[in-house]
């Protein structure tokens, strides 16, 4: 083998490791028995649509009928001043978003679906609120965990600007 050949062999074999590696470090352990992501926002006009997705990684059955409850939280961790409303709260008329929740069974492996909506809109003097993370329970009395970002910029950025106001859609599948 030349030695062109054998340096290609050497970076194939070391981006695969690397492959590997990350793969691994990506995945978030499971120490309550769910798993929340997010795979990005939808933002157009100033209107902005959050993906959640909840994964259980337990080994009993996850027994959803409700929303997610949630806490929007600055780059420090701490408490923003948001209201979380159930449905759309009146922020825009999305297809779905203000279905009554219904009893979802998600089984080990499986996954259910819910997004957050609000409005980019500033027109106040103080600072605009950003959410830089988001802690997130599957229902009331639920552990609250971080909400992971899986997209490509692997980071929360929820920013509602001076509206103070998120809407949540019920578990769905």
């Amino acid at each position: 083998m030349r030695s062109g050949g054998r340096i290609l062999v050497v970076v194939a074999v070391l981006a695969a490791l690397a492959g590997a590696t990350g793969a691994q470090a990506s995945e978030e352990p499971c120490d309550t028995g769910a798993r929340f992501t997010t795979n990005g926002t939808s933002a157009a006009m100033g209107l902005r649509v959050m993906s959640v997705e909840v994964t259980n990684c337990g080994s009993e059955p996850l027994q959803l009928n409700g929303y997610p409850q949630v806490e929007v939280l600055d780059a420090g961790r701490v408490p923003l001043d948001v209201a979380v409303l159930e449905g759309s709260g009146g922020i825009a008329y999305l297809d779905g978003f203000d279905d009554a929740p219904q009893p979802i069974t998600v089984q080990p492996g499986e996954s259910a679906k819910s997004a957050f909506v609000w409005r980019n809109t500033h027109t106040s003097v103080e600072p605009p609120l950003v959410g830089k993370h988001v802690d997130i329970a599957a229902a009331p009395g639920g552990v609250r965990q971080p909400l992971v970002a899986t997209s490509p910029q692997s980071s929360v950025l929820i920013d509602l600007g001076s509206t103070g106001r998120m809407g949540v859609r019920a578990w769905y599948r």
